[in-house]
C-alpha cells in the first residue's frame, strides 16, 4: 500500500496545557451544515483535505461473514482506504474543490480489545497483530482511547513501540508516572499534539482521551485530567500562534455528543473526529453491513464559542467503516465549507458496487494467521448447553440474566476452589460487572467452545477475592449498580450466593431494599444496611474491586486465573460440560427483583 506522498515531515507539539479546572458544558446539539455548504455553492478554495479516518477496531482482525459476503477486516480495510486517497488526490477537482488536494489518515483509538483476536498475540513468537496492521496503514496520527490500557500501561507501550514514526496523542493524559510511556512522550511518540505537513499545509492534530478512564480501564499511574475545555483549548492556541491554521480534533469521549458539546466552549477547531460511541453516522444513501442502522447524517455539525459551526464525524468500529470527510479552506485556513457529495462513511465489503480485494500483506501477515488460531479455538468445544443464555448487552446491563449468573457463580466457585492455596476466606458471595460480560450476542443451544469463551469473557480480569469487604460497601457497589436503570450500565451487578432487590421508583443513590445471603443472613433490608462495619468476603474481577466503574475501591488478592480460563474451567468440570435449563433457566431465577 503506497504511502510515501503523504509521510511528510510530523513534529510533534510537546507542551501540554497545565490548565485551570474547567469542563465541558451542556447543551449542545448537531446543526445545519454552514451556509454555503456544498458543490457548487462555496467559493473556490485554497486547499482541499480528505480525512479518512476510523475508530474502535478493537482486534476485529478478521472479517465477519454475512449472508455470503465479508465485511470488515482490516486487509480490506486498508484497500478501501487506499481507494478513497487515490479518489480524493486524482482527477479534475469538484466545483468548489481546489486544485491542490491533501488526505489524512486518522484514528480515535481503541485499537485493541481484549478477547481471542487479541490473544492470538499473546502466544509466543507472535507479533503484536494490531499493532503490524496500524503501522502498515501508516497513520498520520492516533489518538488513545480507554481500551488501550485494559492490560495496563505496558501493553500499551509495546504497542506504540511496535508502530514507529507514529504519533499517538493525547492532550490530557499526565504519563509522567509511568517510565516506559514517560520514555516514549521524551521521544516524541506521545505528544499532546502533532503538526502534518501536506501539500505544503501544517495541519495540527491534538488528541484527547476519556477522563473516565480510572473507572473503565487499568491506567496504572496514567492521569487522565478531566478540564478538556481548557486544555484544548491551551493546545489550540500554542498550534495557532506557531503558524498552524488549520486544526482537527481527534478524541475518544465515549459518546459522540461529548464532542458535539465541547466544541460549544472552544475556538479555533475546524474538524472534530471522535470515538468510542459506536455511533454510525452516514447519509441515507451510504452503503452500510446488513443489519447495521445509521443514527444521523455525515457528518454533524456544532456551533463553537464563536459562532462558527464545525463538522463532527465518527463510525461505527470493528474495521468495519472508513470515514471520508472532504473539507474546502481558503488561504489563511479558514474552512470555507465541507464538500458533502464528497463525505461519506465508506463500507468494508466483499460484496457490491462497493466491493474491494483484500490488500496482499495484511491478508497474509494478520489476518490468516489470526484467523488460524481462532480455528483452533472453534474447533475446542468444552461444553454443551441446553439453554440459550442471555448475554447481550441489554441483558447483563438492566437485570438478572442466565448468562450473568453463570459468570457470577463462576466467579464464586472458581474462588472458592482457590482458597485454600492463597490463603483467602472461601467468599460469602460473589458478583459480576455487567459491562465485564461481553459478546453481545445470545449462546444458542448446543457446544461452547472455547473461542465463545473469549468472546464471553473478553478482558484480562483475574479472578479476585476481597477478605473484608463491608456491608457499606455492598451497598454502595449494589446502589452504583442500579443507579442508571432502566438505561443499561456497565456497572449493573450480577450476583452469586445471595440475592437483591431494586427498588426503581426510588431516587439513585437509595434503591437497594434487600440484600440477603443465600444462607438466609440479610444485610440490607427495608433499604437499611443492618449492621454497616460487618464484613464478608466476595469474589469478582479485579477490575471491579479495584474501584472499576465508580464501584468501592477494596483490598482484594488475584487468585491467579484470568476470568477467561476461570470460565472455561466452570463450564468443563464444575458444570460436567453441560449447562442445562433447570440450573440456568432463561430470565434467571430470583436473585435479581427489580420493583417498577
Amino acid at each position: 500500500m503506497s504511502q510515501a506522498h503523504r509521510r511528510g515531515a510530523l513534529a510533534a507539539v510537546a507542551a501540554v496545557a497545565l490548565a485551570a479546572a474547567g469542563t465541558a458544558s451542556a447543551g449542545a446539539a448537531s446543526a445545519a451544515p454552514p451556509s454555503g455548504t456544498g458543490a457548487g455553492k462555496a467559493p473556490k478554495a485554497a486547499f482541499t483535505l480528505t480525512i479518512a479516518h476510523n475508530n474502535d477496531g478493537e482486534s476485529a482482525l478478521t472479517p465477519t461473514e454475512i449472508d455470503g459476503g465479508e465485511y470488515g477486516g482490516v486487509a480490506r480495510f486498508a484497500s478501501v482506504v487506499e481507494r478513497i486517497e487515490r479518489e480524493s488526490l486524482s482527477g479534475r477537482p469538484a466545483p468548489g474543490q481546489s486544485g491542490k488536494r491533501g488526505f489524512l489518515l486518522l484514528n480515535s483509538g481503541d485499537n485493541y480489545l481484549a478477547g481471542a483476536e487479541l490473544n492470538a498475540s499473546r502466544q509466543e513468537g507472535a507479533p503484536f497483530y494490531d499493532a503490524v496492521a496500524v503501522d502498515y496503514l501508516d497513520y498520520d496520527a492516533l489518538a488513545i482511547g480507554n481500551h488501550e490500557f485494559d492490560f495496563g500501561p505496558e501493553t500499551l507501550a509495546r504497542f506504540i513501540s511496535s508502530v514507529p514514526d507514529t504519533t499517538f496523542v493525547s492532550a490530557n493524559l499526565d504519563v509522567s508516572g509511568v517510565p516506559s510511556l514517560a520514555a516514549l512522550a521524551a521521544d516524541g511518540s506521545i505528544a499532546a499534539s502533532t503538526v502534518v505537513r501536506e501539500r505544503g499545509e501544517r495541519i495540527g492534530v491534538i488528541g484527547l482521551t476519556t477522563p473516565e478512564l480510572p473507572t473503565i480501564s487499568s491506567p496504572g499511574d496514567v492521569v487522565a485530567r478531566p478540564e478538556l475545555v481548557d486544555i484544548t483549548q491551551a493546545q489550540v492556541d500554542l498550534l495557532t500562534d506557531s503558524g498552524v491554521d488549520i486544526i482537527v480534533l481527534q478524541s475518544h469521549l465515549q459518546d459522540i455528543n461529548e464532542e458535539l458539546e465541547l466544541v460549544t466552549e472552544l475556538s479555533g477547531v475546524d474538524v472534530v473526529i471522535g470515538g468510542g460511541g459506536a455511533e454510525l453516522l452516514a447519509d441515507e444513501d451510504d452503503l452500510l453491513v446488513p443489519g447495521d442502522t445509521r443514527l444521523d447524517d455525515y457528518p454533524l455539525y456544532s456551533t463553537d464559542a464563536d459562532g462558527v459551526e464545525v463538522p463532527v464525524v465518527t463510525t461505527l468500529g470493528s474495521w468495519r467503516y472508513v470515514g471520508a470527510l472532504t473539507v474546502n479552506f481558503d488561504r489563511s485556513g479558514e474552512v470555507l465549507s465541507v464538500d458533502e457529495d464528497a463525505s461519506g462513511v465508506r463500507r468494508v465489503s466483499s460484496v457490491g458496487p462497493d466491493a474491494v480485494e483484500p490488500d496482499p500483506y495484511l491478508l497474509e501477515n494478520v489476518e490468516e494467521p489470526v484467523q488460524d488460531y481462532l480455528d483452533a479455538l472453534e474447533a475446542n468445544v468444552v461444553a454443551q448447553s441446553q439453554v440459550v443464555l442471555d448475554l447481550q448487552t441489554v441483558d447483563v446491563r438492566t437485570g438478572e440474566s442466565n448468562g450473568g449468573n453463570l459468570m457470577a457463580d463462576m466467579q464464586l466457585a472458581i474462588a472458592t476452589q482457590q482458597a485454600a492455596e492463597f490463603g483467602t476466606p472461601v467468599p460469602d458471595l460473589a458478583f459480576h460487572n455487567g459491562g465485564g460480560i461481553r459478546g453481545n450476542i445470545d449462546q444458542p443451544e448446543g457446544p461452547i467452545t472455547e473461542a465463545d469463551t473469549f468472546r464471553i469473557a473478553a478482558f484480562s480480569n483475574f479472578v479476585s477475592v476481597a477478605p473484608e469487604y463491608t456491608a457499606a460497601q455492598l451497598k454502595q457497589l449494589l446502589e452504583t449498580g442500579a443507579a442508571s436503570y432502566p438505561a443499561a450500565n456497565g456497572a449493573f451487578v450480577q450476583i452469586a450466593g445471595a440475592s437483591y432487590t431494586i427498588d426503581a421508583s426510588r431516587p439513585a443513590g437509595d434503591r437497594i431494599t434487600e440484600l440477603t445471603l443465600d444462607d438466609g443472613t440479610e444485610i440490607i433490608s427495608g433499604g437499611v444496611v443492618l449492621d454497616p462495619t460487618s464484613t464478608y468476603a466476595v469474589a469478582s474481577n479485579d477490575f471491579s474491586l479495584a474501584g472499576g466503574d465508580g464501584y468501592p475501591a477494596v483490598d482484594f488478592v488475584r487468585l491467579g486465573v484470568q476470568y477467561q480460563q476461570g470460565l472455561v474451567t466452570y463450564l468443563s468440570e464444575d458444570l460436567g460440560g453441560v449447562v442445562t435449563a433447570a440450573d440456568y433457566p432463561r430470565g434467571g431465577e430470583g436473585r435479581i427483583t427489580i420493583l417498577p
